[in-house]
């Protein structure tokens, strides 16, 4: 057996992870250890002063966390705007990890920010820009949070979720960085997980995301872009796979 490590995606933390991991708690055998990452300045690392952070800095931080735990070889899965730290990690640490699983990750071209890739139109306005669901100049981040992370959730469900998200703060050289991902091409095996419902990343740009992620295998699943709330059961069921496939 191996370790699962998750690692959340913009302002969020660890805490996001609770409703799939008592999922996956569930059955017997699996992962040896679920271990559940925060960027700084989220999760159990609110608080802490993260402007002057690069990216470099960022990857240090978790892979040292890792280290720390005495992590070898193991199955690295992340959200969204993770997708521009994964291949990073795997880069300076290549030892820790054995594969990679993109969960409706982002990932930008070569030497380019994740702002750059979305852009500032709606979905669908550009062909070279991911976009928003809503106008993002004049809409209140409210709403934009709420047209964002609020598919398929029941209104106490949201309620929490948007609680937890106002007091995490990604560190924002994780999106205004230009990511480069030189020498990642087939270090290690890697799949990706798209969420056909998704309000935040369209269908056709995560398929395009997984072919920058090197995926060598894509599944799909019927849910918005936050199944570890909205559907962990289902979204267990498919991670369990890559334990058993191992």
């Amino acid at each position: 057996m191996t370790d699962l490590v998750l690692l959340h995606g913009g302002n969020h933390g660890s805490w996001c992870w609770g409703p799939f991991v008592d999922a996956l708690s569930q059955q017997p055998g699996g992962f040896e250890r679920v271990i559940t990452l925060d960027m700084p300045g989220c999760g159990k690392k609110r608080g802490r002063d993260v402007v002057s952070l690069r990216l470099d800095d960022v990857v240090e931080e978790l892979n040292q966390d890792l280290r720390v735990l005495g992590v070898s070889q193991a199955v690295l899965l992340g959200h969204s705007i993770a997708g521009a730290v994964l291949p990073r990690m795997v880069l300076a640490a290549p030892q820790l990890f054995s594969h990679l699983v993109f969960l409706a990750c982002a990932l930008p071209d070569e030497g380019q920010s994740i702002l750059q890739m979305l852009g500032s139109t709606l979905h669908g306005e550009s062909p070279d820009h991911v976009g928003w669901p809503l106008d993002p100049v004049h809409s209140t981040p409210q709403a934009m949070a709420v047209a964002m992370f609020g598919q398929d959730l029941s209104p106490p469900t949201l309620e929490w979720l948007l609680g937890e998200v106002s007091q995490d703060t990604t560190p924002l050289c994780v999106a205004t960085e230009s990511i480069s991902r030189e020498g990642y091409a087939g270090m290690i095996p890697a799949s990706y997980i798209i969420t056909q419902r998704d309000n935040i990343l369209p269908v056709d740009w995560q398929r395009r995301f997984a072919q920058r992620a090197g995926a060598g295998e894509v599944i799909e699943i019927d849910t918005a872009h936050e199944p570890f709330v909205s559907h962990p059961q289902l979204l267990a069921e498919v991670v369990r796979g890559f334990e058993r496939a191992r």
